[in-house]
């Protein structure tokens, strides 16, 4: 397989961010630093989490809009904080220690990248009709776990000890490493997974109140989304079990060396699939001073129809590459999970279904003196596809509004087989009067980060372009 550019090219999306990262469990960036959100978040931000809130208002404006809100998270076991920014870069040329230390790295260790950018939200809010919410998110999210044999070929290439021969072959002018004892991949990279989910989502919600009273009032929404799906792969070994399909976006310009009906002859950047996705929500008021959340998110399928293949068990017997030659495994031009190692065999499919990510979101909040507020959530994933969540996530924490142009939030979050993390985040408010409010918002999912080296959550969440308009009371918040 050839190919000339980086599987995150969303990352020069970001321009001027650079090595900023955050996380998507919370969403927003004004929950993202409390740990909680399903109960507690609103108008536009509330879209894709918990629609049932668009029908009550938190900040008594009508009409909110939000640009360009955005959230990367690097969880990184293979390497040390200090090390993290060496995934982006490509400037470092391995010796053969240092090529054996970083086997030794990612053998057995999880790397999980997370990418969303909220690149417009828009709510309106009235309590006779209800809240109306659209957004417009990417969402991307890379898994990997290699064993021994995987990393070593990874880094290695055809001087792994698996390849015990080799041979140049002139046609090609490379090295080819041949095994004369070849195994199948199912044997050779059990426990290994390599997955990634890009797509965009179109998602209009609704929201209202459909029961109330004085002290009591019962909330509920719904979201339907269009999808785009950019690329999906899913590579994954266990139990002697192969689980391999993959739809890449052209630009990546992979060539599998075998037909396929749903080839796309060209390497323009464009979709590869498309579907639909609903959102489910629930949520109370108690006594003005509880609210519960509950929500059933991403129910739904995306068709890949575009350079659609499917994996095959078969003898891994040769590899025409000498490895990895640095940490930036994102680097599809010389990664060789794509590049000269089919992973088994591959057949071309005309198109592949694959389900959203579904979680569930449970959640409660309590809110004390109107200035602080205390919060816990449950995340459930449902299903097992790229772009999901290994375990469920549980968070609590607390955010403080002492003043009217700041709110801080401090929590704790733990599960998703990432570890326990401390999310702390800020909010200013340079405008905030009875018809115009400015946000301004950023956030990190783990300040533990910055004091210890291992097993970092490397993260910030951000947001510039909040606005809120209008001031009419409602009697529901």
């Amino acid at each position: 397989m050839k190919k000339t550019t980086s599987v995150f090219l969303l990352i020069l999306f970001l321009g001027s961010v650079n090595l900023m990262y955050s996380q998507n469990q919370s969403g927003p960036f004004t929950v993202t630093g409390s740990g909680y959100s399903t109960s507690v978040v609103n108008d536009y931000q509330c879209v894709g989490l918990n629609p049932a809130n668009l029908g009550w208002k938190a900040n008594n404006r009508f009409l909110n809009i939000g640009l360009g809100e955005e959230s990367i998270s690097i969880y990184s076991e293979p390497l040390k904080r200090a090390l993290v920014d060496d995934l982006f870069s490509s400037d470092v040329s391995f010796t053969a220690e240092e090529k054996e230390q970083a086997v030794i790295n990612f053998t057995e260790t999880k790397l999980q990248f997370e990418f969303d950018i909220l690149a417009l939200g828009v709510s309106y809010q009235d309590e006779k009709i209800g809240g109306f919410g659209f957004a417009v998110r990417e969402r991307l999210m890379w898994d990997s776990f290699f064993n021994e044999y995987s990393a070593d070929i990874l880094f290695n290439g055809y001087n792994s000890a698996y390849f015990d021969s080799s041979y140049f072959d002139p046609e090609t002018n490379d090295t080819v490493g041949v095994s004369t004892n070849p195994k199948y991949v199912t044997d050779l990279f059990d426990n290994s997974r390599l997955e990634m989910c890009w797509f965009r989502e179109f998602n209009l919600s609704y929201g209202r109140m459909i029961y109330g009273k004085e002290q009591w009032k019962l909330f509920g929404g719904i979201g339907i989304k269009y999808i785009t799906g950019y690329s999906v792969f899913n590579y994954e070994y266990k139990d002697g079990v192969i689980r391999s399909f993959s739809a890449l976006n052209p630009i990546f310009q992979v060539d599998y060396d075998t037909y396929s009906p749903s080839e796309i002859l060209n390497s323009d950047y464009q979709s590869v699939g498309s579907g639909w996705g609903i959102d489910f929500g629930l949520s109370a008021q108690i006594l003005n001073k509880i609210r519960i959340g509950l929500s059933l998110t991403d129910v739904g399928q995306i068709k890949w129809d575009g350079n659609v293949y499917e994996g095959e068990d078969a003898m891994l017997n040769d590899i025409e590459s000498s490895g990895m030659d640095n940490y930036n495994i994102f680097q599809l031009d010389e990664n060789v999970a794509f590049d000269h190692l089919k992973w088994g065999g591959w057949k071309g499919l005309e198109s592949k279904t694959t389900r959203l990510p579904m979680n569930v979101r449970f959640g409660g909040s309590y809110l004390l003196k109107d200035k602080f507020e205390f919060g816990t959530e449950l995340y459930v994933p449902v299903n097992d596809v790229p772009g999901s969540y290994d375990k469920l996530i549980f968070g609590l924490g607390t955010r403080i509004s002492p003043v009217k142009w700041f709110r801080g939030s401090i929590g704790m979050v733990t599960g998703g087989a990432t570890g326990t993390n401390v999310p702390v985040g800020i909010s200013f408010f340079p405008f905030n009067n009875k018809a115009f409010s400015w946000e301004i918002g950023f956030a990190v999912r783990d300040i533990t980060t910055y004091i210890s080296q291992n097993n970092p959550t490397v993260s910030v969440a951000m947001g510039f372009l909040r606005f809120g308009i209008g001031s009419k009371k409602s009697s529901v918040e």
